[in-house]
């Protein structure tokens, strides 16, 4: 096999930073997986397939956290034999993407691609696992095709044990949340507003439910849930506690916002 140029291994480099694929990096760059795959092992990029069989931990919350990142910004699908998911993110959200990346760490031991678009502030955290795929299976509905508009827990509020669902608000005021002073979510779900709101209530806030009807210019109508600013400020510190809780250094301001700035 002739051996390419160093342009060429540079483009094939270049390639997987952004697809983390070897299937789409073979693809676009017109070479075999074994050739790309032997130019990313020589460069040290390629990452060594850690396939997941099970969870690594019993920590419900560290669980509740992944359950609601996933129905707030997640989306999985199935190509052929590849089970991929995906996690929405901003590409300038460093501290929340290190986050998600650890989060998924913990419970599966799977290592993750952070995927970036070049022209956009757009990003999302990619990864291939059939076991995690499935995983989601077992805390959360919603309609093929409409993940969206109709997503939700699997059981009853009251189902779940407190750590998981401070985990799982603490994961859908991450993606779909607002928390600066009043507290507000958002979401063309009715089922997974109701969610939050039954957990809002189970934890002792007096949270509010409205729907902003947006028929006329032909969009779903969003479902909000909110606080008024002394309980969404009760609800920053207690979001503070549940990072705490899950060993992680760093403030709910600084994942949702970032550092501020002085």
């Amino acid at each position: 096999m002739k051996a390419l140029s160093q342009e060429e291994i540079q483009n094939i480099c270049n390639l997987y930073k952004t697809y983390g694929n070897l299937r789409d990096v073979s693809k676009i760059s017109l070479r075999s997986i074994g050739s790309v795959h032997k130019y990313l092992s020589l460069y040290s990029l390629i990452k060594k397939q850690n396939i997941v069989k099970e969870i690594c931990t019993n920590d419900e919350r560290l669980m509740g956290v992944y359950v609601g990142l996933w129905m707030g910004d997640g989306t999985q699908y199935k190509d052929r034999h590849r089970y991929t998911i995906k996690i929405c993110s901003n590409k300038e959200d460093v501290n929340l993407n290190n986050f998600i990346q650890n989060v998924i760490l913990k419970i599966f031991n799977k290592t993750t691609n952070l995927l970036k678009e070049s022209k956009t502030k757009r990003a999302h955290i990619k990864f291939n696992s059939r076991f995690i795929y499935d995983f989601i299976q077992n805390y959360v509905v919603y309609e093929t095709g409409r993940k969206t508009y109709t997503v939700k827990l699997r059981k009853r509020v009251g189902c779940y044990s407190t750590p998981f669902l401070e985990g799982c608000l603490l994961g859908l005021t991450l993606s779909d949340g607002y928390l600066k002073d009043n507290f507000a979510f958002g979401v063309t779900s009715s089922r997974l507003a109701k969610n939050v709101y039954d957990i809002l209530n189970k934890f002792g806030y007096n949270s509010r439910h409205s729907i902003q009807r947006r028929e006329k210019y032909r969009w779903k109508n969003l479902y909000v849930v909110s606080l008024n600013k002394e309980q969404s400020n009760r609800l920053r510190i207690f979001l503070d506690k549940v990072i705490y809780d899950l060993s992680f250094q760093c403030s709910f301001q600084e994942l949702k916002y970032g550092p501020a700035v002085i």
